[in-house]
């Protein structure tokens, strides 16, 4: 039995057709439950009533530790290949249903045996998404491996969308995935040039605002993540690996590197805020059933920033990183919300520490005009934060920066400055991330923009098509003028020319220039928009300024 474990603010799905035989009655409508567990569960041969009591009895002890008290079962066969009988499977999730009622949890339990639709908004804390496989020979909770080389990707082109980034990306020359590395991308020519163009972005705003820019290893001896607690919570999505008798680990986060170097010399209040960024690329185990192009892979580069800041200027600190995540956000032409998740239950550090760092996130988004909503209870042990989720061009919604306080890792690893008065203060970390994921972000982007990027983003920005060999040399003069002007162009001159259009439009690029001999003799260009709208004898110079100012970023 395989089991995706998610703590969701809200789960939201509706039936829309029988799939199979053994599918059961119900009402085709809209369902929603709101602050649950969803456990998307797939029954496998050999599993049994004993293996699902097992199962519960570990789901049960997730629960009380999330204090969450809605269990939602969701059958998804999607995470096996191994399925067991259709009617043992809906047995053994009636089986599972009863099981948690006995816990006094409140259970629902969606169709099995029906294609549905889901939306679901993801809680961010570390323990919001765990990943279990059950078996009748080890009931605790491990993690699959890949068990050969070669296994195939399980992408089924003809059940995706056209612009599923998964499709997309390929036939764009943007990146591909292979079977030889499941759960990981490998960006071509094309893709690096988007990737760049990100990173440079982010690189010089990031500049613009004062952070200093690191790179950590990203391999750590085991003993830093048994500091940071990583190991404890999150052992099983880690990898793991020993050389001359000494234990390392793969980084499934950044916190811990840039931790080490805050502490790598004496620092003092005049450092504060001493603001690190970093593009760190993590690793972690994940199952291969959930593995979905670039939204869920194995490896990748998220953009971390941690800021170590005194409890005074905390406010100011989160309503600067506040800004700049308006500011990204906007650029991209994405509305959002906003989230504040305040003290749990369980914490740790002062209440008057909690009231302080609350009070300053709220202040913070108040003084930047940011609606948001309160989740009561919903912040980490470790200290409150703030979640933003953005909406794309298909009205999705996707959780993508985050702002954490926390006031855990600085007592772990003992952190101080030395403060006006000559005495060790502890800091407080601001963890953020704005991108999220790098890769992730350029899967959202391929499907919001669906592959026709604005000029700025766009890996190609013209194209030059001669019409015949007469107009070659002219063409290159276009082709060498435009390069002077950091303008990205390429040249083709393969097949027909309707032809080359038809694939210039095929990749989206959105600018084409043909030169025939009439173009070439009053010194003008024909330019054709990837949407079809044609301009004949175009002053080179009036398309170059036109170019170059939907090249900038606003």
């Amino acid at each position: 039995m395989k089991v995706l474990q998610q703590h969701v603010d809200f789960i939201e799905y509706e039936p829309i057709e029988k799939e199979i035989r053994y599918a059961e009655d119900i009402e085709k409508k809209k369902y929603k439950v709101e602050n649950c567990l969803v456990l998307f569960t797939c029954v496998e041969e050999d599993d049994n009533e004993n293996l699902v009591k097992e199962a519960v009895k570990e789901i049960v002890e997730s629960s009380n530790k999330l204090k969450v008290k809605k269990i939602l079962i969701y059958p998804y066969a999607h995470l096996s290949q191994n399925l067991a009988d259709p009617e043992i499977a809906l047995n053994l999730l009636i089986k599972m249903e009863e099981e948690i009622k006995k816990k006094k949890l409140e259970v629902y339990r969606a169709p099995f045996g029906w294609n549905k639709k889901f939306t679901l908004s993801l809680k961010a804390h570390p323990l919001a998404e765990t990943l279990r496989v059950y078996s009748a020979k080890k009931t605790k909770e491990i993690y699959e491996k890949v068990k050969r080389v070669g296994k195939k990707p399980s992408i089924q082109s003809e059940k995706l969308s056209e612009n599923d980034h998964r499709i997309l990306g390929p036939k764009l020359e943007l990146f591909m995935f292979s079977e030889f590395g499941p759960g990981t991308v490998f960006f071509f020519d094309k893709g690096v040039i988007l990737r760049n163009i990100l990173i440079d972005f982010w690189r010089k705003e990031h500049k613009k605002r004062g952070y200093l820019e690191i790179i950590t290893p990203i391999l750590l001896n085991r003993d830093i993540w048994k500091i940071s607690g990583h190991e404890e919570n999150y052992k099983d999505l880690m990898f793991f690996t020993s050389g001359e008798d000494v234990d390392y680990a793969l980084k499934p986060m950044n916190c811990p590197g840039a931790i080490l170097v805050f502490k790598s010399s004496t620092r003092s209040y005049k450092d504060l805020p001493l603001r690190l960024a970093e593009l760190g690329l993590v690793s972690r185990n994940e199952l291969s059933g959930v593995l979905a192009g670039l939204f869920r892979m194995r490896t990748f580069t998220q953009d971390d920033a941690h800021i170590f800041v005194d409890k005074e200027n905390i406010e100011e600190e989160i309503s600067r990183v506040i800004e700049l995540i308006d500011y990204f956000y906007k650029i991209f032409g994405f509305s959002y919300s906003v989230e504040l998740s305040t003290k749990p239950e369980k914490y740790i550090g002062s209440d008057e520490i909690w009231e302080l760092a609350e009070k300053s996130l709220a202040n913070a988004m108040k003084k930047n005009k940011i609606k948001y909503k309160i989740n009561k209870g919903e912040g980490a042990f470790y200290g409150p934060k703030i979640d933003f989720h953005i909406k794309d061009s298909l009205n999705r919604s996707w959780q993508l920066a985050t702002v954490q306080l926390d006031f855990f890792m600085p007592e772990r690893f003992d952190l101080n400055y030395i403060g006006k008065d000559g005495k060790l203060h502890r800091p407080v970390i601001i963890h953020r991330v704005i991108y999220g994921s790098i890769e992730r972000f350029i899967g959202i982007l391929v499907e919001h923009y669906q592959g026709k990027f604005p000029v700025w983003l766009s890996p190609i920005q013209v194209r030059v098509l001669p019409i015949s060999e007469k107009t070659i040399s002219y063409s290159k003069k276009i082709v060498e003028n435009l390069e002077k002007n950091q303008i990205r162009v390429d040249y083709d001159f393969e097949g027909t020319i309707e032809y080359r259009i038809r694939k210039a439009q095929n990749f989206k690029i959105p600018y084409m220039i043909i030169l025939g001999e009439k173009e070439e003799k009053s010194n003008t260009i024909t330019v054709r928009s990837r949407e079809g709208k044609i301009d004949y004898q175009v002053k080179f110079e009036d398309f170059l300024e036109k170019i170059k100012s939907e090249s900038k970023i606003n």
